[in-house]
């Protein structure tokens, strides 16, 4: 079974990235934090195509005088007037393969999540491969952090799917699993989690990087960032 994730992200521009951790952090610190992010994740989802569990591409949202990076992954430029059709396009792209050969099942991911674990994406997959039309990983904030779809002709990739959301908004995950319903579309929720946007998020890692070291192990780029900028505790730099 071809299983494609595709991770959404943008270049570590400082300005441009993490914007809702300013002031707590300043533009050039919110930058690297994003970097540090997309290494943890990108690393841990490299490994698992090494292995075979996946395969991994990368959509960058970049400006017009931009060149897409050389991933992670098959690397490709984000396109689409809104979120949703972003997500649809890039989606669609990792299901036809691009001569690689379509995919039994797509989803997206996005950078901002440096704990998320291998495990948990391939639940997402698996619950698809079991009959799933969808896999939708929802967040504390409304959202969704994870979205993985059967990528069958009659399966969850679907652009209406992704139309009349209010994104950015608490309303996100709502909206989408009416949108699923009035497509028939048959929908498995997966462990809530979380991004990372806000200086109340950014509060809550830094303590589960103090109070789990296998939480910590998972991001340790992150980890030892925050650390360089006193986020966490004498303690957990000592330890680091």
């Amino acid at each position: 079974m071809a299983r494609r994730l595709v991770l959404y992200t943008k270049p570590a521009v400082p300005g441009r990235v993490k914007t809702r951790l300013l002031p707590a952090l300043s533009p050039e610190a919110a930058a690297a934090l994003h970097r540090a992010f997309l290494d943890d994740v990108a690393g841990r989802l490299l490994a698992a195509e090494a292995a075979g569990a996946l395969e991994l591409w990368s959509a960058w949202a970049l400006a017009a005088e931009e060149a897409v990076p050389p991933g992670p992954g098959r690397a490709f430029r984000q396109e689409g007037r809104d979120l949703g059709e972003r997500l649809f396009r890039g989606l669609s792209l990792a299901a036809a393969g691009a001569g690689a050969g379509r995919a039994d099942a797509v989803a997206a991911l996005g950078s901002d999540h440096p704990t998320i674990a291998v495990e948990t994406v391939a639940e997402a997959f698996d619950r698809v491969a079991a009959g799933a039309d969808v896999a939708l990983g929802p967040s504390r904030d409304g959202g969704y952090y994870l979205i993985a779809l059967a990528a069958r002709p009659e399966g969850g990739l679907r652009r209406g799917l992704f139309e009349g959301i209010d994104w950015s908004t608490h309303r996100v995950r709502a909206q989408t699993l009416e949108r699923a319903a009035a497509l028939g579309l048959r929908v498995e929720l997966l462990p809530e989690g979380e991004d990372v946007d806000t200086p109340d998020d950014l509060r809550r890692l830094a303590e589960a990087l103090v109070e789990r070291p296998d939480v910590a192990a998972l991001c340790p780029r992150t980890a030892g960032l925050l650390s360089e900028l006193r986020y966490l505790t004498p303690a957990v730099e000592e330890a680091s």
